[in-house]
């Protein structure tokens, strides 16, 4: 039985931009700039609509429809020398698309591409540090390698 692993140590780049082929050897060609301080990084991989089908003898069959990636929300402590926050910021709300790839800490690597949006400040409490919040709009398959 495999040990569980956290995800302490994952890293988590982007770049503005779609591979050449929605391949592993498509997003691997690109270039990623790492996002650092992120905080968390919410699910990712598609999930399928579930169409239905009431038969006439009684039964609903399901059958596993369109895929969606959904949007993948951000935490990110602020950090005026990072190279890669300020892409998430300067894509915001705007329509290109952005890359990602994530390197687990057992090597696994996960790449998909989608729009970000909705960067926000962190809530200003006297107890919360500051940093940004925001989503991607996944619009393509997740590829793990």
């Amino acid at each position: 039985m495999a040990n569980a692993i956290s995800y302490i140590g994952a890293t988590i780049g982007c770049v503005v931009g779609v591979p050449a082929t929605v391949d592993s050897a498509g997003f691997g060609a690109l270039v990623y700039t790492t996002i650092g301080k992120i905080a968390s990084f919410g699910e990712v991989g598609d999930t399928a609509a579930d169409t239905t089908v009431d038969l006439l003898d009684g039964r609903i069959e399901h059958v596993n429809g369109a895929k969606d990636g959904g949007a993948v929300p951000f935490t990110i402590r602020a950090d005026a020398d990072d190279l890669g926050q300020p892409i998430l910021k300067a894509q915001s709300n705007g329509n290109n698309e952005v890359s990602f790839r994530i390197v687990d800490p057992d090597g696994r690597i996960s790449y998909f591409y989608g729009k970000v949006a909705n960067v926000r400040d962190t809530e200003r409490t006297s107890s919360n540090y500051k940093g940004f919040t925001g989503e991607v709009r996944v619009n393509s398959p997740t590829i793990r390698t």
